[in-house]
């Protein structure tokens, strides 16, 4: 019997729209809250990308990533002051004109009121095909294209696109799920310049899992520094045990002497 062929490992890119992200004026929470959302759901998360509010720069972004993977999430620019670029800048490079939503437009009346304003209007403007989804409250802006591509407008304001993440995840088959990523970790106070060799074999062993290494210096019980590096192990779905089996085979190839102790660092 044939094996079959593993599950591919669906991708995906963020695109983060704002000046006041390149400017420093505010740290970004969207794209880290997405990528925490992929990390559970086993979507390897392939680009962050952080453009002006400038028509050109998020055209050419968005067309850029969507040639590299299936499946990209904006956020930010969909309000209605004049840096609100995103829709416009989204239709443009789509070639699809904005066109008034009915269903969008009633959310913004009934959230309004009599304080309706024609730039308020603006935010039902969407591009053609634009579709509704996680509609409780504010909704999530969804954009199926061909080759089985699909783009989601985020909001900006951080507290609003966490609880848009959260409700795309409750919808059944709204987001790919490959199975989550599984994290093993293993410490050591070996140099790096040491350590390169066997964990390069490791590496070359174990394809299918994605290693780090991370070195920080820290003080021991009599205030001398040393370098501790933190190694980590993932992988996806139905790969996940391999993240233990490289784990352990460097723990192998090191020693007894050289891996510190489980709960000896912190983590």
């Amino acid at each position: 019997m044939a094996t079959p062929e593993p599950t591919p490992i669906p991708t995906a890119a963020v695109l983060l729209i704002g000046n006041e992200l390149l400017s420093g004026k505010i740290r970004d929470q969207n794209g880290h809250a997405l990528a925490k959302m992929m990390r559970r759901r086993g979507i390897r998360l392939l680009e962050v990308c952080t453009v002006e509010d400038d028509l050109e720069s998020i055209g050419a972004a968005l067309l850029r990533l969507l040639a590299r993977c299936p499946l990209v999430f904006t956020s930010g620019g969909v309000g209605p002051t004049h840096d609100d670029v995103t829709l416009e800048a989204v239709a443009g490079a789509l070639g699809r004109p904005l066109l008034r939503d009915p269903a969008m437009e009633q959310i913004l009346r009934n959230h309004f009121g009599e304080r309706i304003t024609p730039a308020a209007l603006k935010m039902a403007d969407l591009p053609e095909g634009t579709e509704l989804t996680a509609r409780h409250g504010w909704p999530v802006l969804r954009l199926k294209l061909a080759r089985e591509r699909r783009i989601y407008i985020l909001p900006g304001i951080p507290e609003l696109c966490l609880a848009k993440i959260e409700a795309l995840e409750a919808i059944p088959g709204e987001l790919p799920d490959a199975g989550g990523w599984t994290l093993e970790v293993l410490h050591t106070a070996m140099d790096e310049a040491d350590l390169a060799a066997p964990l390069n074999q490791v590496v070359a062993d174990y394809p299918a899992v994605e290693i780090g290494s991370y070195p920080r210096w820290q003080s021991d019980e009599h205030g001398h520094l040393r370098c501790v590096v933190r190694l980590t192990f993932e992988a996806i779905g139905a790969l996940r045990h391999h993240a233990r089996d490289a784990r352990d085979a460097l723990a192998t190839a090191l020693g007894p002497a050289a891996v510190l102790p489980d709960g000896a660092e912190p983590s």
